[in-house]
């Protein structure tokens, strides 16, 4: 949709939009630091698997069914930090963190027991198992996703307090619905193991 005014007035602003776009990239990396960091200390002080890399990370408890490379299972289910269906439309982490945008960023379970074909015939049942943990279905994927929603109005304190770790709290309260969460999906698990 043409729009003449806003036109003229997003170029008579250029150089203002280019420090605020720059600098919402800077706090993109910044946010994404937080949450690498937030992710390894809860690794740590719950015990299970996991691995971070710049922004990706996949996690998982320990377990029978679990992807525990320590343990030398080479296959088994985790958790990982991705984008909704895999879309990743916003300009911006910040948008997406606080879900102000189309996209949404969160965690996503993940197995390799069983191909599509199998997954797609027990997939509605599943979705039983996981109901009430906080996680959706992606009906694009077939896969269970758990959104992240940082409210807006606490990143902003916490940043205006110069606390970022205050404004990120319910990224680490999204992270502690995963133990919650787990009993569901060993259920998920043991179900994936009779289909195999």
């Amino acid at each position: 949709m043409n729009s003449p005014e806003l036109n003229k007035v997003l170029v008579e602003n250029i150089a203002d939009l280019e420090v605020t776009a720059t600098r919402l990239h800077m706090l993109g990396d910044a946010l994404d630091g937080v949450i690498d960091e937030n992710t390894q200390k809860w690794i740590d002080e719950n015990n299970w698997s996991g691995e971070i890399d710049e922004g990706n990370w996949w996690i998982a408890p320990k377990g029978e069914g679990w992807y525990n490379p320590e343990d030398e299972e080479s296959e088994g289910a985790f958790f990982e930090w991705t984008d909704f269906e895999d879309q990743s439309e916003d300009n911006y982490y910040v948008t997406q963190l606080c879900q102000l945008g189309k996209d949404k960023v969160g965690i996503r379970f993940v197995q390799d027991q069983i191909g599509r074909g199998q997954w797609k015939k027990i997939v509605s049942e599943l979705a039983e198992l996981v109901s009430g943990t906080g996680f959706l279905l992606e009906e694009k994927k077939l896969s269970f996703f758990l959104p992240v929603k940082i409210d807006q109005k606490v990143l902003a304190s916490g940043l205006g307090d110069d606390d970022i770790e205050a404004g990120m709290k319910q990224y680490r309260e999204t992270l502690d619905q995963l133990l919650k969460a787990k009993t569901a999906f060993d259920k998920v698990i043991a179900r994936i193991k009779q289909v195999g």
